[in-house]
């Protein structure tokens, strides 16, 4: 079996560990070989060079082909020598592309384009963007973002997840959670109020995050934009409130009124915005 294991390269299927260890007569040792499977996370060890070879004719049959047994159709002698490349299939099956691709890591890739880099939610159905990644990963284009549609439905799941890790934060605060509030007007002539705060974190470093971008429908008044922000501050647990940085206008005067009395009302929080 020892002529077998020096006829195959075993680098392309399995990685080949060694302990070493002190004989009986006191001497060094490179211990006994142990194979383990590349594509079973190392769950998968075998002693034996025959054992490995059965492992991934068993398992992993995608990804050999079976050595010559009985001569080949060009008249291959019966136990000629052969490689390991006569096992490993040189071109990726679609299995394997799929399993390599982390469905995670794209979507918060392309979340981030559209948000951070604020590009249009038409970049999703470009072209462009679709060959692009399909030139890393030809097998997975069912699995892209290709429309608007699913773009915001990633959006608001990849939200979902940070909303709680930022509440958590939150919760920790070292200071006075600090806010501040901006209304203004979309393109597409929507009000919508900017929340952001402010906050010393438990390591003490200072942090700032945007709450939320609720639409304000209706009226734009005080009262309206304070129900707006208690909204907020109860989504995310906020009773610690600090300051409030604002513009001049008249309707922030009657919405710090308005929130002074809720906190009040609502959390037994005396808040003086004077």
């Amino acid at each position: 079996m020892s002529r077998r294991k020096d006829q195959i390269n075993f680098n392309a299927l399995f990685r080949t560990e060694r302990v070493p260890g002190i004989s009986a007569l006191g001497r060094r040792t490179r211990g006994k070989a142990t194979y383990l499977c590349l594509h079973c996370d190392d769950r998968y060890r075998a002693t034996h060079p025959s054992n490995a070879v059965h492992h991934a004719r068993s398992i992993h049959p995608e990804m050999i082909e079976e050595p010559p047994t009985s001569g080949d159709s060009q008249g291959t002698p019966i136990g000629t020598p052969f490689s390991m490349d006569s096992f490993v299939s040189r071109t990726p099956g679609e299995s394997s592309l799929r399993n390599v691709f982390n469905v995670q890591q794209y979507n918060e890739a392309m979340v981030a384009i559209l948000t951070r880099r604020r590009s249009p939610f038409s970049t999703v159905e470009w072209e462009e963007m679709k060959q692009l990644v399909l030139a890393a990963n030809p097998a997975i284009e069912d699995l892209l973002i290709t429309t608007r549609h699913m773009a915001m439905k990633v959006i608001n799941a990849n939200y979902r997840v940070y909303r709680s890790q930022l509440r958590d934060s939150l919760q920790e605060s070292q200071s006075m959670i600090h806010f501040s509030t901006d209304l203004w007007t979309s393109p597409h002539r929507h009000g919508v109020l900017a929340v952001c705060v402010q906050w010393v974190d438990k390591s003490y470093q200072l942090q700032k995050a945007l709450l939320g971008m609720p639409e304000c429908r209706f009226s734009h008044g005080g009262d309206a934009q304070a129900s707006l922000i208690m909204d907020v501050l109860q989504i995310f647990g906020i009773t610690k409130v600090g300051y409030h940085v604002g513009d001049n206008a008249t309707s922030n005067d009657t919405c710090l009124t308005s929130l002074a009395r809720r906190l009040k009302e609502e959390h037994q929080v005396c808040w003086n915005f004077d």
